[in-house]
């Protein structure tokens, strides 16, 4: 879809080219002036190619427009074949802009245009006339020409209309101001006033300018002459205008300005009034004794335009002795006093030169002379009573004497919930709220910059007893500030309550130094100071340590103290330290510390070492006790007895003797077949018969149960030991048995016999026939050592071993 709207867009503005292309090859518009006179005909000619493309083989007409509009048919002709004309009657405008137009039925391209200007000169702007006072008086006039045609020379004319008369000055050429001479015009005549400006083509005027000449005087700075102080708090001025300008003895509008100084209240005091130059100004109401600067301006007409501000010049308003009273504040402490005082609305100075005298009223002792608004002084238990004040030049003054009440009891209930809030760059709104169940006739607040440089120590307002808050100006900005309020009773003071508050916050100027306190192999312990209380620009909410080894791990630490300490790092290796230091202003980096943890030393190393080497002693200590208390056990677990059939020679054995060696079992049980050099001992019944291979175990007798009690213990040893050879044996043990007990083949796959040739197949064994009867006999009993039959014989000699198994009597 948008690749169709751009290949659109691309067509018809490919259209329009060829279109414009065509058209403006299509004809020519041609006019006999472009500037013509005004109100003057206009003729205008267009004419037609033969190959124009928008004519040709079609049918057409030419349309005329002039400033966009229509020109009706009646005013054009077709004056030939290819070219037609318009014929404008008048030219009312500055210019016009007159377009030829081929036109298809509906639709209309434009061939040319031309642009015909009036040729009357634009009319002059901002006329004004001005009277000047010097030794030569003269009258100006200016305008201004706006824009000139370019080749066509403009001419002005100035016109002076009077009551009776009228006069005509033709101004030089090329310049757009005229001063009229002074015989044309009178001080206090009105004159009307106008400029025309002429070419070949016509000429227009300004509107006429009515004005009175001396109304449009701007006179010189006027000077003050004289300042008399003739009475208490009046000045009396006397001016004139300028030397040149002096003659005049006329009613002017006059302006007095006057301003305090040497840090006095600071306001402007403007005096207007009407009159003679020769008339002093009186001017009254001002402060006694009190220096003023003034200057002075005139003008003779309330349009007029004011002079300039005349040289200042300084007096000082009569003396006289104080007046009103004095706002005071009184902290006592056990037996010493701190006065404070300030002028209240009502107080005058009446001077500039204030000492103050602080009496006791019950002693009759001056307590204080000072020149301050302040004084610590000494009370006795006496003094109930104190009075304040103050003295100028002239003296003291009768009725400005402030009776002071001693408050020696200053714990009585204080204030509650009294905050302070930043209301602007250089005020607080304070809020508290009164002590319930009390009489309290009025408040003190008090505050007391902590780092400024106020002339006195603290400042205090008194607030109504029934306010609740107030407002505090004049702050500086990002200063502290001690705010402290004391609630009054008629029988002492309140306890205050203090808060640190600043009017605005910003970043601190300054930030500590960061110092490392203490430094190791595994952890930093860094210390810095407090900044200035100037410096801090707002209450400090906290600092913040950074601090990394590697940038992409920065640890953050937001602490209220003056110390960190930083555990856990890596020996000999190099960190980077950052302290920050913030406020709700904002927060101002302070010093950058790298510093390098320290290396492990050989005491450090000794004291590792040593433990870890003492520690693997006893242990190796305790595995070699246990390994010899428990020999025999280690011997068998580690080295099991393995028998050497070739080089055996077993003659006798006893029950301890076969259990040497062997582990103990779990329970206490009868005795049971013991393994001897991995020889087993059944005891088998003589009714019982074998069969061929195997002996099956129910046929064993119960009252033996061997093979059955041992079969756990047979199980423990399987892995570590193999059994030689099975011995069975038929009945209990007998001491005298004529038969030999029946065995059966060995699971061994040891060669037993040490006589025959290595390689050779052991002979095959037989099972004990099932005719064959085994005497009963005991375990371990002993062979009979009788002749035996061939058979048996033949028996011992196969199997030499078992000959060891005889037992002797016991």
């Amino acid at each position: 879809m948008a690749s169709v709207s751009l290949v659109l867009l691309l067509w018809m503005y490919i259209y329009v080219v060829i279109k414009v292309t065509g058209a403006s090859s299509c004809g020519n518009v041609y006019t006999p002036a472009p500037v013509v006179l005004a109100g003057s005909p206009v003729s205008v000619s267009c004419s037609i190619e033969e190959d124009c493309p928008l004519t040709k083989g079609k049918v057409f007409y030419v349309q005329w427009r002039i400033d966009g509009q229509v020109v009706p048919r009646n005013y054009t002709n077709q004056e030939s074949n290819m070219t037609y004309s318009v014929l404008i009657p008048r030219l009312q405008d500055t210019s016009a802009s007159i377009l030829c137009l081929v036109c298809v039925q509906e639709d209309c391209q434009i061939v040319d245009g031309v642009e015909v200007k009036n040729g009357n000169p634009p009319v002059p702007h901002n006329l004004s006339c001005a009277l000047t006072l010097v030794k030569m008086p003269s009258l100006r006039c200016d305008w201004n020409p706006v824009q000139e045609i370019a080749n066509l020379p403009t001419n002005y004319t100035l016109h002076l209309f009077r009551a009776k008369s009228q006069k005509v000055y033709a101004v030089p050429p090329g310049q757009h101001f005229y001063v009229v001479p002074r015989d044309a015009y009178g001080y206090f005549t009105e004159l009307e006033i106008s400029v025309t400006a002429a070419n070949v083509f016509g000429n227009t005027t300004t509107d006429p300018l009515k004005l009175t000449p001396l109304n449009t005087v701007k006179f010189d700075p006027p000077s003050i002459t004289r300042i008399e102080a003739h009475r208490y708090g009046c000045l009396k001025y006397s001016w004139s205008l300028s030397e040149t300008q002096k003659w005049l003895q006329l009613t002017f509008i006059v302006q007095l300005r006057l301003k305090t100084v040497n840090n006095q209240p600071n306001k402007d005091l403007v005096y207007t009034s009407r009159q003679l130059q020769l008339n002093p100004i009186e001017v009254c109401s001002l402060l006694h004794w009190t220096d003023y600067r003034s200057t002075v301006r005139v003008k003779y007409y309330a349009t007029s335009e004011w002079s300039e501000w005349s040289d200042p010049k300084t007096a000082t308003t009569l003396n006289k002795a104080p007046a009103g009273r004095l706002d005071t504040w009184l902290k006592v402490n056990n037996q010493t006093a701190q006065l404070y005082w300030k002028p209240s609305q009502q107080f005058r100075a009446n001077g500039q030169n204030l000492s103050y005298s602080v009496d006791s009223k019950d002693t009759k002792k001056r307590l204080c002379v000072t020149t301050e608004t302040y004084c610590f002084f000494s009370l006795t238990k006496w003094d109930k009573k104190i009075s304040l004040r103050a003295r100028n030049e002239v003296g003291f003054s009768d009725h400005n004497e402030v009776p002071v009440a001693v408050h020696r009891n200053k714990g009585l209930e204080p204030v509650s919930n009294f905050s302070v809030h930043p209301q602007s760059n250089t005020s607080l709104h304070v809020i508290w709220k009164s002590p319930a169940f009390s009489n309290v006739t009025s408040y003190v607040l008090e505050w007391r910059s902590l780092c400024g440089t106020t002339a006195a120590p603290l400042s205090f307002t008194l607030i109504h007893k029934n306010k609740s808050n107030t407002t505090l100006t004049g702050l500086e900005p990002s200063k502290p500030y001690e705010i402290s309020i004391y609630p009054r009773y008629v029988k002492g003071i309140g306890r205050p309550v203090t808060v640190l508050a600043y009017s605005s916050e910003k970043a601190p100027s300054d930030a500590p130094e960061l110092n490392y306190e203490e430094i190791s192999r595994s952890h930093l312990k860094f210390h810095w100071g407090q900044i200035p209380l100037e410096k801090r620009n707002g209450i400090i909410q906290g600092y913040r340590f950074y601090f990394w080894h590697n940038k992409n791990e920065i640890k953050e630490i937001m602490t209220t103290e003056t110390s960190v300490e930083v555990k856990d790092l890596q020996p000999h290796t190099k960190y980077h330290a950052l302290l920050s230091i913030c406020t709700k202003g904002g927060c101002v980096n302070g010093s950058f510390s790298t510093l390098t943890t320290e290396r492990l030393d050989g005491i450090e190393m000794v004291i590792f070492v040593i433990p870890a080497c003492i520690g693997a002693s006893l242990l190796v200590i305790i595995i070699v006790f246990t390994c010899f208390g428990k020999q025999e056990r280690v011997k068998m677990c580690l080295w099991p007895i393995i028998p050497d059939p070739a080089n055996s020679s077993i003659k006798r054995w006893t029950t301890t003797d076969s259990l040497q060696g062997l582990p103990a079992f779990k329970e206490d049980k009868d005795p049971v077949l013991v393994y001897l050099s991995h020889l087993s001992l059944l005891d088998m019944t003589e009714k019982e018969p074998f069969k061929s291979g195997y002996v099956k175990e129910n046929q064993w007798p119960d009252d033996l149960n061997i093979h059955a009690d041992t079969q756990s213990c047979d199980l423990e040893l399987e892995r570590e030991s193999v059994p030689y050879a099975t011995v069975l044996f038929s009945t209990p043990y007998q001491i005298n048995s004529s038969n030999p007990p029946a065995y059966v083949r060995s699971e061994s796959t040891q060669p037993l016999l040490a006589g025959d040739e290595p390689g050779s197949p052991p002979p095959p064994y037989e099972n004990v026939p099932r005719g064959g009867a085994v005497s009963a006999l005991n375990r371990f009993s002993a062979f009979s050592q009788s002749t035996q039959s061939e058979e048996s014989d033949e028996l011992w000699e196969e199997f030499p071993m078992l000959r060891s198994l005889e037992v002797n009597h016991i």
